[in-house]
C-alpha cells in the first residue's frame, strides 16, 4: 500500500478555459485519504486555511482553490462561474493517487456554502458536506453598493454594479435540498454574524432536520473571535463521519 507524506503542493486546473490555482494539502498515511474541497467565499478575504492545515494533522487532504477571477485564478470573475469551478475542482481532485474517491467532503464558507449546497445536491460523490454561514436566500440579503464595489476592486473582469446584477439571479436553494437529506451536513454558524443572523437558516433547518447545526454566541461572518472553537468542531466532526485512517 502506497505511504504518503504531508506535504502540500502548489496546483493549476482548467475550468472552461480559466486557469484556476490552487493548494492541496496532503495527509500523511498508507494508502488513499479522505478529502475536503474547501470553497471561500465572495471575494475571499478570510480563506479558512486553518481548516485545511488541521484535517491535513489528521491525516486528510485538503484542496483550496480560488474561483476565476479571483486570487490570481484566470478569467472574469462571476457569480454563474461558481458551478463550474467547483466542478473542475472536483474532477481534479478525484484524480490524485492520495485522494480516496468514498470519502470526499466539501467545505463551504458564506457565498462558498451556497455553492457546496448546490454542487453537492446533484453530485453523491460528495459524501460528507460542511457550511460556514452560507448564503441560503440570496433575496434576502440587500447587498449594499458600497460592499460590492469593495468586493470587485479585489476581483478581476467585474464591477461592482456587475455584482449587483448578479446577484439576484443566484439560484435558489429549495429545490434542492432535499437531495442532501441522507448525507450527514453540519451547520456552522455565528450568533454575532453581521450579514446572516441565525434566522437565515429557518428554511435550510426546515428542509434538512437531521442535519446537524453548531452556533458560537460570538461568532461573526468569519468566526474571528472563535477560531479554535471552529477548527476544532468542523475537523472533528468530519473526522468522525469519514474517518481519518484507511
Amino acid at each position: 500500500m502506497t505511504e504518503f507524506a504531508a506535504g502540500v503542493d502548489g496546483v493549476t486546473f482548467d475550468s472552461s478555459g480559466a486557469r484556476l490555482l490552487g493548494a492541496f494539502y496532503r495527509g500523511a498515511g498508507h494508502g488513499p485519504r479522505p478529502t475536503a474541497v474547501l470553497l471561500h467565499g465572495l471575494p475571499g478575504i478570510e480563506k479558512h486555511l486553518d481548516l485545511a492545515y488541521r484535517l491535513r494533522d489528521r491525516g486528510w487532504n485538503c484542496l483550496c482553490f480560488h474561483p476565476r477571477g479571483s486570487w490570481g485564478s484566470g478569467g472574469a470573475y462571476s457569480f454563474a462561474g461558481l458551478l463550474d469551478d467547483t466542478r473542475a475542482a472536483v474532477a481534479w481532485t478525484l484524480t490524485q493517487a492520495a485522494v480516496d474517491p468514498e470519502r470526499l467532503a466539501m467545505i463551504g464558507a458564506s457565498l462558498g456554502g451556497h455553492t457546496a449546497l448546490l454542487y453537492a445536491a446533484g453530485d453523491p460523490r460528495v459524501r460528507a458536506l460542511v457550511v460556514l454561514c452560507p448564503v441560503v436566500d440570496p433575496e434576502a440579503f440587500a447587498f449594499p453598493r458600497e460592499m460590492a464595489e469593495a468586493f470587485a476592486g479585489m476581483l478581476r473582469g467585474v464591477s461592482g454594479a456587475d455584482l449587483l446584477a448578479q446577484w439576484p439571479r443566484l439560484e435558489a436553494l429549495g429545490g434542492h435540498l432535499g437531495a442532501l437529506a441522507a448525507r450527514p451536513l453540519l451547520l456552522v454558524t455565528g450568533d454575532r454574524d453581521e450579514l446572516f443572523p441565525p434566522s437565515h437558516y429557518t428554511a435550510l433547518t426546515a428542509a434538512l432536520p437531521g442535519a446537524a447545526w453548531a452556533r458560537h454566541p460570538d461568532g461573526d461572518h468569519a468566526f474571528s473571535a472563535c477560531r479554535s472553537w471552529l477548527v476544532e468542531v468542523v475537523t472533528d466532526w468530519l473526522v468522525a463521519r469519514l474517518g481519518s485512517q484507511s
